[in-house]
């Protein structure tokens, strides 16, 4: 009995494959594709694309980028995926996800890539929809905020005026706790407006030491010297939001620290990524305190600083740890993963 014929197996996983393959030689041009790869690029024929390189299906501003990318793949036998832009044959331009891995070379040959490609654009405008979505809720969100607010304002407006005009000390006192209540729901309500666009931004590559500095100038800390210590060049990729974890931080000490008079920033890499230190001369975190800061609720402001701060963090990979010495002052260390900064 004859076994299977695995050329052919293999033939028909290749064609068969969800996305789009091919494989390319060492200069890029192509060697063998399967349907999906014509599909994804307007080609009818293999024959159209078959021994042509592959930039002729790239947009012209990604062929030095791509050429780079085959490069690597060559070199260190796989890489990470990448997005390029696709020239269909006819039609508009379409993000393709790109992964490559080297094959086997034949005899003779000094070897191939197998390139996977996977169209976007069905994720893309997936998306845009929900970033939109979300963007008309806040925008309901903002218009509900303002009126409460405005409910609000009236309401302690009269809760004063009560306890103006009345004199029993009982009713001074339920009056009174009346108002912390509604001041209560007036912080909260405000606090919402600050992070309603949590993960709603695209992350961006962020100039550290310059973003700092802005946001350290407009906080109000009387008395508290602030010294930055990275290096000009340092970048991270970050959620525009990065700005109010940073005054978060900052404002955290000139709250708590109690004899804080000073926070240095600074960063340092290590095998982990590139570590970013907020340090203080304060009175620190006790040993019991160090993770129930990050709890949700905890805190003399509102109670979602820190918790926040962590949670915005980890949407691009960072973490937030106090590791500071009680009676030495606090000392939050922001861990930046590899890939997720660059200094030049």
């Amino acid at each position: 009995m004859m076994g299977p014929d695995y050329n052919q197996l293999y033939r028909e996983v290749f064609e068969r494959a969800p996305d789009a393959m091919a494989i390319l030689d060492t200069a890029g041009v192509i060697i063998l594709l399967n349907r999906k790869a014509l599909d994804i690029t307007g080609y009818q024929e293999e024959v159209e694309l078959r021994g042509k390189n592959i930039t002729q299906v790239l947009v012209g501003t990604d062929h030095p980028r791509f050429r780079e990318y085959l490069s690597q793949a060559f070199s260190s036998g796989r890489v990470g995926v990448q997005e390029f832009g696709l020239q269909r044959k006819k039609g508009p331009v379409i993000a393709g996800e790109f992964l490559l891995s080297s094959g086997a070379g034949g005899t003779g040959s000094s070897g191939t890539v197998i390139v996977t490609i996977r169209d976007l654009s069905a994720r893309l405008l997936g998306e845009k929809a929900l970033i939109a979505a979300v963007r008309m809720l806040n925008q309901f969100n903002s218009i509900n905020r303002h009126d409460i607010m405005n409910q609000l304002t009236i309401l302690l407006g009269y809760l004063e005026l009560s306890h103006d005009l009345v004199t029993d000390a009982t009713l001074k006192e339920f009056i009174a706790k009346e108002e912390g209540a509604a001041e209560s729901i007036r912080r909260q309500v405000a606090f919402t407006k600050d992070y309603q666009d949590v993960g709603i931004n695209v992350p961006v590559w962020v100039d550290l030491p310059v973003v700092i500095r802005e946001t350290a100038s407009v906080i109000d800390h009387p008395g508290m010297k602030v010294e930055v210590g990275i290096s000009p060049g340092v970048t991270v990729f970050a959620d525009p939001l990065i700005r109010k974890i940073i005054s978060n931080i900052i404002e955290n000490t000139v709250l708590h620290g109690k004899t804080a008079t000073s926070i240095t920033i600074t960063s340092r890499e290590q095998d982990g990524g590139l570590v970013i230190t907020f340090c203080d001369n304060g009175c620190g975190v006790p040993a019991g305190e160090k993770e129930r800061i990050f709890a949700r609720g905890t805190g003399s402001k509102r109670g979602y600083g820190l918790y926040l701060a962590r949670e915005i963090l980890a949407l691009t990979g960072m973490t937030i740890y106090e590791t500071g010495e009680a009676g030495k002052g606090a000392q939050f260390e922001v861990t930046v993963p590899k890939g997720g900064y660059r200094v030049s």
